[in-house]
């Protein structure tokens, strides 16, 4: 299990173990009820709406979850220079073109390094900008003359491109940009999140009885299975 589903988890173990002895208390040793059905009713209800409030807060991380990669699949598409200030974005402008220069020129070996002694600066966010925004477009670049069939990507280049892609990732969290996530990132995410949820049902229909109830009343309509 993730971590961020772990605490939801042992809460859950938590609630489900009182609304277990709770109910228990419920009734004499012999398996006779304690109090009246009325009486009984009220307090099983008040114990069941106890633990479906703690299982909904733990179905509520799911959802964060789920939310959480839409977000970060749709910030994927802004535009990097919002994240800077007005001031910033001046000066970004004005250093433009001799970081647009240099990425181009430099090898992209040299240019990788450039981006990481950058990124090891932390705090120049104009700088960060630029030359991840310049590196990017070094690399559509090469990826377009490579399916074009002018220049052939061989696999040390390949190689260099992927380290680059890493450094720009590092230089773009300087300013507050996500990692990019693939198409199977987001799913697995996704996936792993509604199977905790189901998980959640699972176990709280098995405590408070809607599972048997749902089973019944399907076997009721449909016949055996």
């Amino acid at each position: 299990m993730d971590d961020i589903y772990e605490r939801a988890e042992a809460e859950l173990d938590q609630a489900a173990v009182r609304f277990t002895n709770e109910k228990a208390k419920l009734f004499r040793g012999d398996g006779a009820a304690i109090y009246a059905d009325a009486v009984y009713e009220e307090k099983v209800t008040a114990l069941t709406a106890e633990l479906h409030a703690v299982a909904e807060a733990a179905h509520n991380v799911g959802d964060t979850e789920i939310a959480a990669v839409q977000r970060q699949l749709e910030a994927e598409h802004d535009d990097p220079i919002t994240r800077l200030t007005p001031q910033e974005q001046q000066a970004a402008s004005a250093c433009a073109v001799f970081v647009r220069e240099d990425a181009a020129l430099l090898s992209l070996p040299d240019l990788t390094q450039r981006l990481r002694g950058v990124a090891a600066g932390g705090k120049d966010r104009v700088s960060a900008y630029l030359w991840s925004r310049y590196a990017r477009q070094r690399i559509a670049a090469i990826t377009t003359a490579n399916a074009d069939g002018a220049h052939p990507i061989n696999a040390t280049t390949r190689g260099q491109l992927e380290t680059l892609t890493d450094a720009i990732s590092e230089l773009e969290a300087v300013i507050g940009v996500a990692n990019p996530l693939t198409e199977a990132q987001a799913a697995r995410r996704v996936a792993a999140a509604r199977k905790f949820q189901a998980a959640i049902r699972d176990r709280v229909g098995e405590l408070d009885g809607s599972k048997e109830q749902l089973l019944r009343a399907t076997k009721a309509r449909y016949g055996g299975f």
